[in-house]
């Protein structure tokens, strides 16, 4: 094989060993997009590792993420700026996680983007440099002393922008690039709801991630929600059965269902002509509303177990939402009813 071909199944192998619902929805995707929105993906994991590897010099890791912001991108500096990130991840007994290991292949990783149609990184380009720039004030946060905690829904609002709502926008430049369907004015309409679409599906990672979070001295879940529930996070950490876990996921949910209602509004503004595309918005927005059931109806509501949808789940829900994947009211239905278990839920943890 080719270099090329080499990198590009590299690439393609490690994407769902970093994530199994995204790779789910890009391997739907027809080429071009299949590699170009999988690649984007696999640089958004690398600056996050870079963000949340604690265990590395703060400072280190914010002068990095400033590099990754212009130097990533660019074509006489990416090589250089791939070498620090994989020197920073070399120690293999240390940093032994699978994004890791992502990190220690950034060259392929941006070999690769570097061989896209130049209309491909153009669309990438500014998303990925605004979230390198947001992540490296995150670290700066933590070289402050504030660590890296949440301090309310803005706080919560402006980290999710920086890490998933550049991703909206990016997802709207690629989908304008390859399809004719996507008008201009199709794409301002699209453009209106990107942000909102990457938020809804952050949080639901953030309650998911919440236990291997606070291992690492981190905590994205707003103080102001565990203040409101009369409790810490490290009470609820020790006694992940208290209830009052589930006022503070309560909380969380109030919000979220907002930015996932405009993730569903979204999806069904994409002509139902691009169906792969269309596949791969709504099958994360349903597993992200189903997400938020489950930590609801669990007593140890930050349990990653509990919270996970299982591969039978995941199969049903996939056959579903691809049957109605034409049918805008079909979408609507799916989405109500997987919505109104989350309701249900909010309401009888604000009566405990």
């Amino acid at each position: 094989m080719s270099l090329t071909v080499e990198n590009q199944a590299w690439c393609r192998e490690i994407l769902p060993a970093v994530s199994r619902t995204f790779a789910l929805g890009i391997e739907l995707l027809a080429d071009p997009l299949r590699d170009e929105i999988g690649v984007a993906y696999l640089i958004c994991r690398i600056l996050d590792t870079i963000e949340d590897t604690t265990t590395l010099p703060a400072e280190a890791r914010a002068a990095l993420l400033d590099r990754c912001a212009t130097e990533l991108v660019d074509d006489a500096k990416w090589r250089a700026c791939c070498a620090d990130i994989e020197a920073m991840f070399a120690d293999e007994a240390a940093l032994d996680g699978t994004d890791h290991k992502l990190c220690r292949k950034s060259t392929v990783v941006l070999q690769t983007f570097h061989e896209f149609r130049p209309g491909a990184r153009e669309a990438q380009q500014l998303s990925l440099r605004e979230m390198a720039e947001g992540m490296a004030e995150t670290v700066r946060r933590e070289m402050r002393g504030e660590g890296l905690r949440l301090n309310d829904e803005e706080d919560l609002k402006r980290y999710c922008y920086y890490v998933a709502g550049t991703v909206g926008k990016l997802l709207c430049n690629e989908w304008a690039l390859d399809r004719s369907s996507i008008t201009p004015e199709v794409k301002a309409a699209l453009d209106e709801r990107a942000v909102s679409f990457g938020l809804g599906l952050q949080v639901t990672n953030i309650i998911k991630g919440v236990t291997d979070d606070i291992a690492r001295g981190v905590a994205y879940v707003p103080h102001k929600l565990f203040a409101a529930a009369g409790i810490d996070l490290q009470t609820l950490i020790d006694n992940p059965a208290d209830p009052r876990g589930r006022e503070v996921v309560a909380g969380l949910a109030d919000m979220t269902l907002l930015w996932l209602d405009e993730a569903l509004e979204y999806t069904v503004t994409i002509p139902a002509s691009e169906r792969d595309i269309r596949l791969f918005c709504a099958l994360p927005l349903v597993f992200a509303v189903r997400t938020l059931a489950r930590a609801l109806k669990t007593t140890e509501v930050f349990s990653e177990e509990a919270l996970k949808i299982t591969r039978d789940e995941v199969k049903k829900i996939h056959a579903e939402v691809e049957a109605a994947i034409g049918n805008n009211e079909a979408l609507r239905q799916i989405h109500n009813r997987e919505r109104q278990a989350v309701v249900e839920q909010i309401e009888a943890a604000k009566r405990i």
